[in-house]
């Protein structure tokens, strides 16, 4: 039997719609491209849906500006078999240039958006992944409504009748269908981009190599799944060497309280430039943050911060400025642990406000435990009870003598085996240790 009687005796030949009358293709168009917001996985249903139903090739085109295109093509199946599908870029963000586009699409492209469907003549022409297809169509314009314009071209054989009012009717239904779906997975990617972007704008950088000291931080936010919280870590390299330091802990969870905190990380990293004296900032940036008038729980915070410089012959001097954050601990290469009580306001709370500072001398090997109130009163174990100071000591008079990256190691697993996935507030902990000489135990 040849191709040709083959065409002639198809319910597509014979100008009926293939294996699925028009409105059960609607009712799938609506279903399928409803359950999706990834525009790859979209359009492929798209394409996929309109052949042999509606064409034997479809192709789909998203041109998001004067250069950028996308397609997507499906053809050659028959009743009972499943499209090829051809796309550029495949499920990836690459897109192609809308010059190496057909011209007949180019041209449908540039045309008066109020004309929805647009005659294909019959003949020979040009398909996007570089084939030919020869017979006839209709291009539908796609309303996307976000940043592109778009095209459905729907292409039958030479041999197969041409589109009636019904399959135009059709059409143009299907291709608001695609439309609504491709709007709404552009709408999504360009939502989840913005939000990644912020994401890691908000995300405590990574710790700096110093000369001299070892670094390491802990970082648990409350709401894991977004990955950001309240509590901020910072660290900086000074060019007169040593580092400038910061942990804090800002009213809140969650966005608002991580917008909040990457505030106080920006103004710390333009008030340690003005003046190197750890209570001098804090006076500063108490004085910008005040504000008698407001009622965000995220003015207030805690704040811990200062300079640690190293010793050209071994150790370092810790300088600290706190305000109403828990003592940090001191650990001594012998397992010795003793807290460092500052005392000192909450950040906001009132103008002038009271601030303490003092200074600690880490021999080669000691290091010194920054952390926020999170991490003392995370509730769990075997009854319940928070995991407290006293708790914390223990655990690093276990690791004294370690490097700073296996001791805040050792904290993260402790507190994540102590929580049990419960819930918690922010966690953060910052280890300042003085770097061992070498050779010297």
């Amino acid at each position: 039997m040849s191709g040709r009687h083959e065409l002639a005796t198809s319910p597509l030949a014979a100008g009926v719609i293939a294996h699925r009358p028009g409105r059960d293709l609607l009712l799938e168009a609506y279903r399928g491209l409803g359950r999706s917001l990834n525009l790859h996985r979209n359009a492929v249903a798209a394409v996929c849906l309109a052949v042999p139903s509606l064409a034997r090739t479809a192709v789909l085109v998203l041109a998001f500006d004067l250069q950028r295109a996308r397609w997507w093509m499906a053809s050659g199946a028959e009743q009972d078999g499943d499209p090829s599908v051809a796309a550029s870029g495949s499920d990836r963000d690459d897109d192609g240039a809308v010059a190496d586009l057909p011209d007949w699409i180019r041209t449908i492209l540039s045309r008066a958006e109020s004309v929805r469907v647009h005659p294909v003549p019959r003949g020979r022409r040009r398909l996007p992944d570089g084939g030919e297809h020869e017979g006839h169509g209709m291009a539908v314009r796609l309303t996307c409504s976000y940043q592109c314009q778009g095209v459905l071209a729907l292409l039958r054989d030479a041999g197969q009748p041409e589109f009636t009012e019904t399959d135009r009717s059709l059409a143009v239904e299907f291709g608001a269908a695609t439309g609504r779906a491709v709007t709404a997975a552009l709408l999504y990617h360009d939502q989840v981009q913005v939000a990644d972007t912020l994401r890691a704008a908000l995300l405590p950088a990574p710790l700096p190599e110093v000369d001299g000291i070892e670094l390491a931080a802990v970082y648990r936010p409350a709401r894991e799944a977004l990955r950001i919280g309240g509590d901020m870590v910072h660290v900086e390299p000074l060019t007169s060497g040593g580092a400038f330091y910061a942990l804090g802990d800002v009213c809140g969870k969650g966005i608002e309280a991580a917008v909040a905190g990457n505030r106080l990380r920006q103004s710390l990293r333009v008030l340690c430039r003005i003046t190197g004296q750890p209570r001098d900032i804090l006076n500063l940036l108490n004085d910008a943050t005040f504000d008698p008038d407001a009622t965000e729980a995220t003015q207030f915070a805690t704040l811990i911060l200062g300079v640690v410089q190293p010793s050209a012959h071994g150790g370092a001097l810790v300088r600290l400025a706190g305000g109403g954050h828990p003592p940090p601990l001191m650990v001594r290469r012998t397992g010795t642990v003793k807290a460092i009580r500052l005392g000192g306001m909450m950040l906001g709370v009132a103008s002038p406000a009271t601030f303490a500072e003092a200074a600690v001398w880490l021999a080669p090997g000691d290091f010194c435990v920054l952390y926020t109130d999170g991490l003392i009163d995370a509730e769990g174990g075997p009854h319940g009870r928070t995991f407290g100071t006293d708790r914390l000591a223990a655990l690093l008079a276990e690791y004294a003598d370690m490097p700073a990256a296996l001791v805040a190691e050792r904290i993260d697993q402790r507190i994540g085996d102590w929580l049990a996935a419960t819930d918690h507030d922010d966690i953060a902990a910052l280890v300042i240790r003085a770097r061992q000489r070498p050779g010297h135990r």
